[in-house]
């Protein structure tokens, strides 16, 4: 025989049971864990006897992502030096040797970049970089970005995105230059592509266009594009080229400037 207790036990084991029932808490989604990535790349070359010269390529990328947020720091050097044969006669003098090395490359570089997601596909994004490239005509060349960021694909193979967005460089130029400084506005341009041939090889290319907004004779495109083999789980090679084109470069300076290296990528994290 049912009694007004045993009813009641029986109506809150059912709605116990009920996880939609209102006033049952229901359960909270799982927050995306927090993502680290850190690798680093050197490329070096040294040669001595009848030629004294050495080359150094080496960089550092480094990202973490948690929630809707993402930080990176990116990071290069390409120094070169060489005893140079100053009287064009095929060999180096004991003279020439005294002197020591002399510089032939000199570009130094980093970028801070973090970007706020809003859906999985989209973010907005700001940016603070720096070089030093004497060889090109800057002493240094700072610069700072905003913009918005689209992944147009996005699966395990490949990856492709577009930027739009505004960059502001404030320019320094070596000694003898005049005017020795500029202030430039651009709007910028970018599309990236990150492909998988497979478990082992893969190819980046990265094209980003900058329009002189006070001055649209002012362009300037910069292309980067490598394709990495990996010989273990953490550890690559990397063959890279990268593009620089400036359609008004520093006064006495040529408009295109190509790099090519070979790097031994370590992934650390």
């Amino acid at each position: 025989m049912f009694t007004l207790s045993s009813i009641a036990l029986i109506t809150s084991a059912a709605l116990a049971e009920d996880s939609t029932f209102a006033g049952t808490a229901a359960p909270a989604e799982e927050a995306p864990k927090a993502e680290t990535d850190l690798s680093a790349e050197l490329g070096f070359a040294w040669t001595t006897g009848n030629t004294m010269n050495y080359t150094l390529n080496a960089g550092l990328n480094a990202s973490h992502k948690w929630s809707k947020n993402k930080l990176g720091v990116v990071g290069g050097v390409n120094q070169g030096q060489s005893m140079v044969d100053g009287d064009g006669d095929g060999q180096l003098s004991d003279a020439e040797r005294d002197l020591g090395y002399s510089p032939t490359a000199k570009r130094v570089f980093v970028d801070a970049r973090y970007d706020r997601f809003f859906g999985e596909k989209n973010s907005l994004y700001v940016l603070g970089g720096w070089f030093t490239d004497t060889f090109a005509g800057y002493d240094y060349r700072a610069h700072e970005q905003i913009g918005y960021s689209r992944q147009l694909v996005s699966n395990d193979k490949t990856k492709l995105v577009a930027e739009l967005g505004a960059d502001v460089a404030q320019e320094n130029y070596v000694e003898g230059i005049d005017p020795g400084s500029a202030v430039i506005v651009a709007a910028r341009v970018l599309v990236g592509v990150d492909h998988k041939f497979n478990e082992n090889v893969a190819f980046s290319d990265k094209l980003e266009a900058y329009e002189n907004v006070l001055s649209p004779a002012d362009f300037r495109l910069t292309n980067t594009a490598s394709i990495t083999a990996s010989l273990s789980d953490r550890f690559s090679l990397k063959l890279s080229h990268s593009l620089a084109f400036d359609n008004v470069p520093v006064e006495g300076y040529r408009n295109l400037d190509q790099t090519s290296t070979a790097t031994f990528v370590a992934s650390i994290l």
